[in-house]
């Protein structure tokens, strides 16, 4: 008959253990080290704050295809580094974005930052 140890049935379960502690360790280090790397949401505004000041204007569009978090950054991103923005805000439950720009900033040239994988720009009026 095989009788089951329960000394080394609890030494198989604590090692077990041990080492799922040590993943969930790892993840959440992990996990922590992107939320570092990543801008914080709150530092991307809904909407402008400020005016357009001479030579600026504010543009607006609906950008459809947004659905988190994420879709701000990425479009918060590719609209900040582009030369001639002054500002930018996303609305993410409106699928909005609206920029303050110089003037000489070619609609054309936004909409082609803002038109790529599965996000879709207009212009408003």
């Amino acid at each position: 008959m095989n009788k089951h140890n329960p000394k080394r049935f609890a030494l198989i379960v604590l090692l077990a253990g041990g080492a799922l502690a040590g993943v969930a360790l790892k993840h959440r280090a992990n996990v922590a080290q992107r939320a570092q790397d990543a801008p914080v949401l709150a530092d991307i505004p809904a909407e402008l704050h400020g005016s357009p000041e001479e030579g600026e204007l504010v543009r607006a569009y609906s950008v459809m295809g947004m659905c988190c978090e994420s879709c701000t950054r990425k479009l918060h991103g590719r609209i900040v580094s582009m030369k001639g923005v002054e500002a930018c805000a996303v609305d993410l439950v409106n699928e909005h974005l609206s920029m303050i720009v110089k003037k000489d900033v070619p609609a054309a040239r936004i909409l082609s930052v803002l038109n790529f994988e599965k996000y879709t720009a207009v212009e408003l009026p």
